[in-house]
């Protein structure tokens, strides 16, 4: 169980998981469409605005599920399990991490999404950060159910099924935004593509000057006749 509690103080705000570096190739995708998506909008896919609508409808059973095992979290009595003492701080450590994360860390990357419907980073960021939790509460409550009590075993068995329903809820949510975005980034790829053939086909218009036409000569200004004395 070691290592679990500079995971969750670490993985929100830094270090490369797997699941990011699937991203980068969408992100890449994303910006070289930038430019183009700003003269050539795009309307909003439906596979887009369903990945929207499941992630915005994960979010408040995200916050009350984070409260309730938060909560759950706070009444066991670690210090009363029949287990050696290493064992103990361990788990204390790990759930003193976790409600640390479900109180502030968790709610911040929940308020990112809301503020940013249509961003897939800061889902991408919340989603990473739930599988950490995910990992370190299923151990927590594995450790409850050798050593603890059993209502807390329970209590704590019940917060992980449901962070495990809705983690997953908001994984299938992030594939259809990121699958929408992708194929709405090509299609703008290949409208810029099927442009700038056009454009090459076009021959260049000329423009031809008559250079053969002798120059004409300058007019001679009239003498003014002489005035004669009287």
């Amino acid at each position: 169980m070691s290592g679990f509690s500079s995971r969750l103080d670490a993985e929100p705000v830094s270090g490369i998981s797997p699941m990011k570096l699937l991203f980068l190739p969408i992100a890449t995708t994303m910006i070289c469409g930038l430019a183009v998506a700003q003269s050539n909008p795009v309307p909003a896919s439906s596979a887009t605005i369903l990945g929207n609508d499941a992630v915005l409808q994960t979010l408040g059973a995200l916050s009350q599920s984070a409260r309730q095992t938060q909560l759950d979290l706070s009444r066991m009595k670690i210090e009363k399990w029949k287990a050696e003492g290493s064992v103990k701080r361990q788990a204390q450590d790990n759930s003193d991490s976790l409600q640390k994360n479900l109180r502030a860390a968790l709610p911040g990357l929940i308020q990112q999404v809301q503020a940013t419907p249509n961003g897939v980073g800061p889902a991408f960021k919340l989603y990473r950060n739930l599988n950490v939790v995910f990992d370190v509460l299923a151990s927590v409550t594995e450790s409850a159910g050798a050593f603890g009590s059993k209502d807390d075993y329970q209590a704590l068995a019940t917060d992980v099924a449901n962070l495990d329903d809705l983690r997953r809820r908001l994984a299938d949510g992030l594939e259809q935004m990121t699958s929408a975005k992708d194929a709405a980034y090509s299609q703008l790829a290949s409208q810029m593509q099927a442009q700038q053939k056009a454009a090459a086909a076009v021959p260049p218009k000329k423009v031809i000057v008559d250079d053969t036409e002798p120059p004409k000569a300058p007019k001679k200004k009239k003498a003014t006749a002489a005035s004669t004395p009287k």
